[in-house]
């Protein structure tokens, strides 16, 4: 055992590394039977592969901690309570994530660990599309088609993203959307529009886009046809209820004028007929 203390004390390559000795000196610091790490035990490449032995035999051997759930248990003070705080210092600058991301390479990513700062650097907005893609097609497995109807801001913070909402988006999950798929949806395709979206002149000019959208990209109405064609009931059924409500007042007639101001409003617009699901009569038989 001495031969082998004495082995560790080095600087020496990967290859001479022996885990069951890194792990009993480990222990011996842990209870207090060495006063301390011996020199030069965290540093340089072999030192930083002792410390990817301890960490995991810590998480997962004393603690019994599953991988798969080690960024929800992780945390500095565990490192502390288990006389592991030089190792944190002098090897990863304080951070739990940089530990983890030693002893588990490419394994999780750092803002599963909600690391500080890391949404107010220069590749914030890079970091950030990355984890929202992330979330949606990697954990979620939401096809990208269906992301309006399956994704709110609630997703977001199942997966401890509300931070980098806030900092980075002022706190809109459309905006968060828009910088991981940007130009693929429309705002209104989503359950919850931006707060405000559709007040003042601004929301007018996003109303219209809204109306246009569902008449020419949605339904394929011809111009001259959308106060034949388009009724309160097809805005609505495409999610633009609130708008129209937020809006207009209700009216889908106002909604349209306001998408096609050059057309002439008529005074009784003929719409397409609903569809009326008929009862057949019972017929009563006597007894």
């Amino acid at each position: 055992m001495v031969t082998e203390l004495k082995k560790l004390d080095t600087s020496g390559t990967t290859t001479e590394l022996d885990r069951s000795a890194v792990i009993q000196v480990y222990e011996d610091v842990f209870a207090n039977r060495r006063r301390r790490f011996p020199n030069n035990f965290f540093r340089g490449e072999a030192g930083r592969v002792r410390a990817a032995i301890i960490t995991r035999y810590l998480l997962e051997d004393k603690l019994g901690i599953r991988v798969e759930d080690i960024p929800r248990a992780i945390h500095k003070k565990l490192f502390y309570e288990n006389g592991l705080t030089w190792m944190l210092g002098s090897c990863f600058d304080w951070s739990p994530y940089k530990a983890i991301d030693n002893a588990y390479p490419g394994r999780f990513h750092k803002w599963q660990f909600n690391v500080k700062g890391m949404w107010q650097g220069p590749d914030r907005f890079k970091l950030a599309a990355e984890a929202t893609r992330w979330m949606i097609e990697t954990v979620e497995g939401v096809p990208v088609d269906e992301i309006p109807q399956r994704i709110s801001a609630t997703t977001f913070g199942k997966y401890n993203l509300r931070g980098m909402l806030s900092v980075c988006f002022r706190g809109s999950f459309f905006r968060a959307i828009e910088n991981a798929y940007p130009g693929r949806f429309h705002p209104w395709e989503f359950r919850n529009v931006p707060k405000n979206f559709w007040q003042g002149d601004q929301g007018l000019v996003n109303a219209r886009r809204a109306t246009r959208w569902l008449c020419e990209e949605t339904l394929g109405v011809e111009k001259e046809r959308v106060f034949q064609d388009v009724t309160y009931h097809l805005f609505r059924e495409h999610g633009l209820g609130g708008m129209l409500t937020g809006c207009f007042s209700g009216s889908s007639i106002q909604a349209l004028h306001n998408a096609y101001p050059d057309l002439i409003v008529p005074k009784h617009p003929k719409r397409k007929p609903r569809k009326r699901r008929t009862i057949e009569p019972v017929k009563l038989t006597e007894a």
